[in-house]
C-alpha cells in the first residue's frame, strides 16, 4: 500500500537554521524528515512518509502572519502532501501561533488535514483550537518523545479516514462548539450525579466548557498622576470619520489609533462610532460622553494630570474573542508603552 505523503513544519530552532538569532529565517523547505522530524518518522511508521519539512523563523511568522502562511503554502504544494504536521510548539507562543495559521489555512487552501501538538497555556491554543485540531502536549521539549508519540495517534485515525468529532476525548483541546446529543438520562438527573461525584470527590466532566480568565495584577502608577502622562482608550468602537481601518461593528480583530493632537474635544465631523452592541444614538451626537477628550483636557489645563497622551487608541468589543481580546491588548500595551503613558483610562459603554 502507498505511503500517506506528510509534510511537517518546524520553526527555526528545531528546524536546525539557529536560535534567536535567526528567528527572522524566510520560508524555506528541505526534502525529507528533519530535526524532531527523524523521530516523528519512526513514530508514523511505514504507513507514513515525510516527503518534506517547512522552516520559518518564529519572528518572521509573527510579524506577517497570513503572508508567511501563503508563501509556505506555495513550497509545501508541489510536495502533494495528504497530511501537513505542525511543531509540536509546546508552551512556545510565536511557534504555537505559527503552527496554528499554518495548519488553518492549510486546511483551507489544500483541502487536506493538518494537526499540531501544544501546551494548554499556548495562547495559540485559544485562538485556534476551534479550527485546528492540537493534541495536548507538555510545557516543554524534553516531552517531545510523548509529544510526537500522541501525533501520530491522531495521524493513524486521519489515514483511516476517521472524523474525530469529540477531540477532548481523543487527547486534544475541546473546539469549544456546541452540537446537539442525546443522553438516556435527563438534564437533571445528570447534573445531581456530577454534583455527587464532586462532593464524594470522585472524577467527573463537566457538560460545560467554562471559559478561563486571566487574573491580572494592578499595576503601580511609576509617578504621581500630577506628573503622570494619562491616556484614553475604549472598546466602544471610536473611529475616525469614514473608518479608513474597516473596524468592524463587533466580533473585532484589529484595534485603531486616533490622533488628538491640537484637539480640544471631538467633533462629528471628525469621529463616528461603529459598535453593534449598544444604541450609538447619543455616542454618535456626542462623542466626548464614550472617550472624555474634553473632560481631559481640562484636568490637563488644571494641572490634576500632568498630560494627555496625543494618541486615542479604539476597539469594538462585541463579542470579541479571548484569543483576540488578548492580541489587541498587548498591540495597545505596547503603543502605550512606545508613547510614554504611565495610566490608561478605558471607557466601555
Amino acid at each position: 500500500m502507498e505511503s500517506m505523503r506528510v509534510v511537517h513544519y518546524l520553526n527555526q530552532f528545531f528546524g536546525g537554521i539557529g536560535g534567536e538569532d535567526a528567528a527572522g529565517a524566510e520560508p524555506q523547505i528541505k526534502p525529507g524528515a528533519v530535526g524532531p522530524g527523524r523521530q516523528l518518522q519512526a513514530r508514523l511508521g511505514e504507513r507514513f512518509e515525510i516527503v518534506a519539512t517547512a522552516i520559518c523563523g518564529d519572528n518572521a511568522f509573527a510579524d506577517d502572519p497570513a503572508g508567511i502562511a501563503e508563501r509556505l503554502i506555495a513550497l509545501i504544494a508541489p510536495y502533494r502532501p495528504q497530511l501537513v504536521i505542525a511543531g509540536p510548539s509546546f508552551n512556545a507562543g510565536r511557534y504555537g501561533q505559527g503552527c496554528g495559521q499554518l495548519c488553518a489555512v492549510v486546511q483551507e487552501k489544500l483541502e487536506i488535514p493538518a494537526l499540531t501538538g501544544m501546551y494548554e497555556e499556548n495562547p495559540a491554543v485559544e485562538q485556534f483550537r476551534d479550527r485546528v485540531l492540537i493534541a495536548r502536549t507538555a510545557g516543554t521539549a524534553r516531552h517531545m518523545g510523548e509529544a510526537l508519540y500522541s501525533i501520530a495517534a491522531l495521524a493513524a485515525r486521519l489515514a483511516r479516514g476517521e472524523t474525530i468529532v469529540q477531540p477532548a476525548e481523543a487527547g486534544c483541546f475541546a473546539r469549544g462548539l456546541k452540537r446537539t446529543v442525546f443522553r438516556d438520562d435527563d438534564a437533571a438527573k445528570r447534573a445531581v450525579d456530577m454534583l455527587m461525584r464532586k462532593i464524594a470527590g470522585q472524577p467527573f466532566v463537566s457538560e460545560i466548557s467554562v471559559p478561563k480568565f486571566d487574573r491580572v495584577t494592578p499595576a503601580r502608577m511609576a509617578a504621581s498622576l500630577a506628573n503622570a502622562t494619562v491616556a484614553l482608550v475604549t472598546d466602544g468602537g471610536l473611529v475616525a470619520k469614514g473608518n479608513p481601518e474597516r473596524m468592524p461593528t463587533g466580533y473585532t480583530d484589529r484595534m485603531t489609533a486616533i490622533s488628538v493632537t491640537g484637539r480640544r474635544q471631538f467633533a462629528t465631523d471628525d469621529v463616528e462610532v461603529h459598535h453593534f452592541g449598544y444604541n450609538t444614538q447619543f455616542v454618535s451626537d456626542d462623542a466626548n460622553r464614550l472617550v472624555p477628550l474634553d473632560v481631559m483636557r481640562d484636568l490637563e489645563r488644571e494641572g490634576v494630570i500632568g498630560k494627555l497622551s496625543e494618541t486615542v487608541y479604539s476597539t469594538a468589543g462585541a463579542g470579541m474573542s479571548l484569543a483576540n481580546a488578548r492580541k489587541v491588548g498587548r498591540e495597545i500595551g505596547q503603543r502605550l508603552l512606545q508613547d510614554g503613558a504611565q495610566a490608561a483610562i478605558l471607557t466601555s459603554t
